[in-house]
């Protein structure tokens, strides 16, 4: 989303980046972010809203996120979007530096 001729968010998506024979109806939103001088103006949730369609749109049945375990902002907007964390737990190295991630899932509704 661009901020007068600025970007001040995106969000990237796509199929699930995990392997399984159940992953293939699955997309995962990769990343989302604004910039935090727009926060509160609804471009996350605007974001969020058209990355689900395009799951839709794209056949997608379901999908997942990894969000920092330690990120009680970001966990709670997802939570208010209907993502529910599904138990998956993960540690990644970010900036020579050990986190936690979750995993979170929802179910989409196929388009008409």
């Amino acid at each position: 989303m661009d901020d007068a001729a600025e970007v001040a968010g995106f969000a990237w998506l796509g199929p699930a980046r995990e392997d399984g024979p159940d992953q293939q109806d699955l997309g995962e939103l990769y990343a989302i972010y604004v910039r935090p001088d727009a926060w509160g103006r609804g471009l996350g949730r605007a974001l969020l809203a058209e990355t689900m369609r395009r799951l839709r749109s794209d056949g997608f049945r379901g999908a997942i996120l990894w969000v920092l375990e330690d990120n009680p902002r970001t966990r709670l907007f997802y939570e208010q979007a209907g993502w529910r964390f599904d138990g998956g737990v993960k540690e990644e190295e970010i900036l020579a530096r050990r986190v936690r991630e979750v995993r979170y899932r929802i179910a989409l509704e196929p388009t008409t």
